[in-house]
């Protein structure tokens, strides 16, 4: 099971870092693509890292890393929400996701420990609760015009409205995961506090492009990131609970 559990968790990580790092180095020396070099750079820290990144961890060790197990599991839970909204379940192939998680949970190896949470760490899962209305109301406007564009729009074709809605979402429930006070906890913080940060800055750099987010947005976007990072280094987590 353990064997069955680390396969898959790393075949997964290392498919999704494979299917967003090439695209988005490839905007930006491609002229055809580089309308989608936002999208693509999100990707990146919202796909790659956040979900791809946390599988690699999980599948080095499954016991004790829950906290990144639970980042991942938040990822493909916002994904699916997104697909849904977004009019895009199947064909965006977003249904690939819950299929995906049934598995992670039933191939676990500590599956009985999933939902061994010895708390939550209070400042994190406020960071959690203050993103979420700002997230929600980006992910809505990006499901719309994935919902309602037209399929001339390239945007539309390669499903990045759904996307970028799906990684708005993926914050704040990642946030959530992070707060648990579970094994793994800081290294969940981490990669949620620099998807958040990498999003921020990405949309600060490429803000003429379509998906970015506002200024004041951005800004806060990154502030927000750094913030899990220092929540979570200046005493969230217990040695216990590290140490593994």
């Amino acid at each position: 099971m353990r064997r069955a559990f680390r396969i898959v968790a790393g075949v997964l990580g290392v498919a999704v870092i494979g299917l967003t790092l090439p695209f988005a180095v490839g905007t930006f020396f491609s002229d055809p693509d580089q309308i989608h070099r936002l999208h693509g750079v999100a990707g990146v820290f919202a796909s790659g890292l956040l979900l791809g990144g946390s599988l690699l961890v999980c599948a080095r060790k499954p016991e004790s890393r829950i906290g990144p197990f639970w980042v991942a599991v938040a990822s493909g839970v916002a994904s699916t929400l997104a697909g849904v909204v977004s009019g895009d379940f199947v064909s965006g192939g977003w249904f690939t996701a819950p299929i995906a998680l049934a598995i992670l949970i039933a191939l676990h190896p500590a599956r009985s420990a999933l939902l061994r949470i010895e708390g939550i760490d209070v400042p994190t899962a406020l960071l959690a609760l203050v993103a979420v209305v700002p997230a929600v109301a980006f992910a809505l406007t990006q499901a719309e015009l994935q919902r309602n564009g037209f399929v001339s729009d390239p945007h539309v074709e390669f499903h990045h409205y759904s996307g970028m809605a799906s990684y708005a979402l993926s914050l704040p429930l990642a946030a959530v995961a992070a707060a648990m006070l579970v094994p793994g906890r800081r290294i969940a913080a981490w990669i949620v506090g620099v998807t958040a940060a990498g999003l921020g800055l990405a949309s600060l750099l490429l803000s003429d492009y379509p998906g970015a987010f506002e200024p004041v947005w951005s800004w806060l976007a990154l502030g927000w990131g750094l913030a899990i990072v220092i929540v979570a280094q200046l005493g969230g987590c217990s040695e216990t609970l590290e140490a593994a």
